[in-house]
């Protein structure tokens, strides 16, 4: 059963902002995302420092295949299938680590870290020596490359280099966590958990600067971790206005809260979206904004914003604190999150052990950010099955059809009051993206026009 094309389109309703919560539950969606975006977008697999030396490894996911990313013995790296090509059973069981060659636990064949087959038992006796080892080696990716350490991968070998993929808002968007210091690292350790959603709803969430004051009131108010105490920040002297010009009250000290906001949109689907760069409270500063190399690496679009960006389909670069994430389709109502921690290669331990704090304690699974977002998203997932309450449209109409594109800079991007412009940009590129569009087609659905 195929959906079609007209049924694609109705999904999603840009001029009204209406989403289809169909999206979130049906099975036969889910398969043409698995297909149609994660069997062709370039996805982030780990980073550099996570495998230093020859024979370091790491388990990463693209879909639903697990893929181990490899350094070579010539510091290069590979990436390929997980699975042995005799019958299928995993050749490693690790997530991380070093090893000289991968064997399969099952009947032995052993690959080397290329991924070839180097080694079969009983090859004379069982094979007699008639078995092409040289065309049973493990699966590699299309195309494997890397962007300041972010490794990238992708299955399809049409697709477009990835720095041409990332597009100047996806590389601003790595460049505001990789050009924080002059060598950035991994933390030891992924984080991972699973939440009853649809992937989707977390990269939802990842621009959406409009819950924090109620779904965070509890961990803001809680004092745990003062830097999450942000001041409302109020513009111009006078308090944010609405497009039609209208003030927005002020809310009581303590409250989270955004009045003015910078959105840059990217091919693809990619975007950064958040508040404008301005004071902070004095407990979250952030030095690397002005240190030179960061200043010349962002120019000056990045240096006004300061919003979370968004790679798409799943990668969240969350700059403040310093962390990634990885939103993982486990099934159309069950995502898998990953959490990396990055800190300054030269931070001394002091640093080092309060960068450490805060990530764990504001994302991951005991993250006090992260516990009240799942809550919000299992809940909009399960009642997108609702008979009736599935017919109620997912809307995204904040500041809708007010958001004039600026050109420059070689970036596009809106200024604004707070708004659903990311999201809306999310959901018409995935709709370009499943409904199975050329590479051609997909640059030209997804590059920004003159107004949202």
């Amino acid at each position: 059963m195929t959906i079609a094309s007209d049924d694609i389109r109705q999904l999603i309703r840009l001029d009204t902002g209406e989403i289809d919560r169909r999206i979130f539950v049906d099975e036969e969606i889910f398969e043409l995302e698995m297909r149609e975006i994660f069997g062709r977008a370039w996805l982030f697999l780990c980073h550099e420092t996570q495998i230093p030396k020859p024979g370091d490894f790491f388990e990463a996911t693209m879909g639903r295949d697990n893929v181990l990313v490899v350094r070579q013995r010539d510091r290069s790296i590979k990436a390929f299938l997980n699975t042995c090509t005799h019958r299928g059973n995993a050749v490693c069981r690790a997530e991380e680590g070093n090893t000289r060659n991968f064997m399969c636990t099952y009947h032995g064949w052993t690959f080397d870290l290329a991924g070839d087959l180097v080694g079969v038992p009983g090859m004379e006796t069982y094979y007699g020596n008639r078995l092409d080892k040289s065309k049973h080696g493990l699966k590699k990716v299309s195309q494997l490359d890397s962007y300041k350490g972010f490794v990238f991968a992708t299955f399809d070998p049409t697709a477009p280099p990835l720095e041409e993929f990332l597009g100047a808002t996806g590389r601003l968007s790595i460049d505001l966590l990789a050009e924080r210091a002059d060598e950035m690292e991994v933390i030891p350790g992924v984080q991972k958990f699973i939440v009853d959603c649809n992937w989707k709803l977390p990269t939802d969430n990842i621009p959406d600067w409009y819950h924090p004051q109620i779904t965070h009131m509890s961990a803001v108010s809680s004092d745990v971790l003062p830097g999450l105490r942000v001041q409302e920040e109020i513009v111009d002297g006078g308090g944010a206005k609405t497009p039609d010009g209208q003030r927005i009250e002020q809310l009581p000290q303590g409250r989270f809260t955004v009045t003015d906001c910078v959105t840059v949109l990217g091919e693809y689907g990619h975007y950064i979206g958040g508040p404008r760069n301005g004071p902070r409270d004095e407990a979250t500063p952030r030095p690397w904004r002005t240190r030179p190399g960061f200043v010349e690496a962002v120019g000056p679009v990045g240096m006004e914003a300061n919003g979370h960006p968004s790679i798409f389909p799943h990668l969240w670069i969350v700059t403040s604190s310093g962390q990634v994430s990885v939103r993982i389709p486990r099934a159309a109502n069950k995502t898998e999150i990953w959490w990396w921690g990055f800190r300054p290669k030269n931070a001394s331990d002091e640093e080092k052990a309060m960068l450490l704090a805060h990530q764990t304690h504001v994302f991951g699974p005991a993250g006090i950010l992260e516990q009240e977002d799942g809550e919000n998203w299992a809940q909009g997932t399960m009642h997108s099955y609702g008979e009736h309450s599935s017919q109620i449209p997912h809307l995204l109409k904040m500041n809708i059809g007010h958001g004039q594109v600026i050109h420059e800079h070689g970036l596009a991007r809106i200024e604004s009051a707070l708004n659903e412009h990311p999201q809306l940009w999310q959901y018409a590129s995935w709709q370009a993206w499943i409904s199975g569009a050329s590479w051609d087609e997909l640059l030209r659905r997804t590059t920004p026009g003159d107004r949202m």
